[in-house]
């Protein structure tokens, strides 16, 4: 059995790396702050103090971090992930990263004769902890196969798009419908709510709508609460919302509704909501339309 190595361990990689832990796998794990790896250490995982030991010691290493240069950093830097891989070893990726960034750093495992796989998620939070993530992968396509039965541990979709950054263009595709969406309810909300129609009931009524989705349903009770625990924040959306739209540039694809709502995620960051979930844009357009919740 293949030796795993994971580096980040944040609110995706945590639960992530866990259920590689549950399904028998020897895994090792790193991260910047090592106390955010307590969980998984209990379930069973080990330590590495770099993420170039990871690359020494593991057969296949997975990356989930937080933006590009980020990943730039782990898997490039003099300490990287790269720097203690060699030839035949494997690098996957499930970041939210560009075209460009995922790109060099598969220049930068080729010539380590390492091969990257792409594999970026969809999903939240809640299913990643219960393995039912969605995962986009690209890249070459025996590799994938090589790693496809530690995917089915972590999700419960898996699709192979194509032998290079395929992935990476996917994962942004749904991430702007999101945002979108997000966008959307929160129009629909707040004229309901100022209509005399209670919150929790125009969330639940749009939730099983024609116009509802898994999304709609879960982020119902959040922001019916009207607390916006982040499950994904506005400061990451906003992350990827700009990856979006660079790649509509580079495509020749004008994206209005994506520019649109990116706005919008920038005024909830500029009136202190960068962390908070980004279904917050609800209580930004309240604010604005003067209602008050009773």
């Amino acid at each position: 059995m293949a030796k795993i190595g994971w580096i980040g361990l944040g609110n995706m990689g945590a639960p992530m790396s866990t259920n590689l832990v549950k399904a028998g796998n020897e895994v090792i794990v790193w991260n910047r702050t090592k106390s955010k790896a307590q969980p998984v250490l209990d379930a069973g995982a080990a330590w590495a103090d770099s993420p170039k030991e990871i690359g020494e010691k593991c057969d296949i290493v997975f990356t989930m971090v937080a933006d590009g240069p980020t990943l730039l950093k782990v898997a490039l830097g003099d300490d990287g992930a790269l720097a203690g891989m060699s030839d035949g070893k494997i690098l996957v990726d499930m970041s939210t990263v560009s075209a460009e960034e995922s790109a060099t750093v598969a220049e930068a495992a080729k010539a380590k004769g390492v091969e990257l796989v792409r594999a970026p998620v969809t999903g939240s939070t809640a299913l990643a902890a219960n393995a039912s993530l969605g995962i986009l992968a690209s890249g070459d396509k025996a590799t994938y196969e090589k790693v496809l039965p530690y995917f089915e541990k972590m999700g419960k979709n898996q699709f192979y798009l194509g032998s290079g950054e395929q992935a990476r263009i996917m994962k942004l595709c749904l991430n702007l419908m999101i945002a979108s969406t997000m966008q959307m309810e929160a129009e629909a909300v707040v004229l309901a709510e100022k209509a005399g129609i209670e919150t929790r009931q125009a969330c639940d009524i749009i939730a099983g709508s024609a116009a509802g989705s898994p999304l709609t349903g879960y982020k119902a009770a959040l922001i019916a609460g009207g607390e916006y625990a982040p499950a994904f924040s506005v400061k990451l959306m906003m992350k990827d919302l700009d990856l979006a739209l660079a790649a509509g540039k580079q495509y020749g694809v004008p994206l209005p509704s994506t520019a649109l709502t990116r706005q919008s995620l920038q005024s909830a960051a500029a009136t202190g909501r960068a962390e908070k979930d980004f279904s917050v844009l609800t209580q930004c357009l309240e604010e604005q339309s003067g209602y008050k919740r009773p």
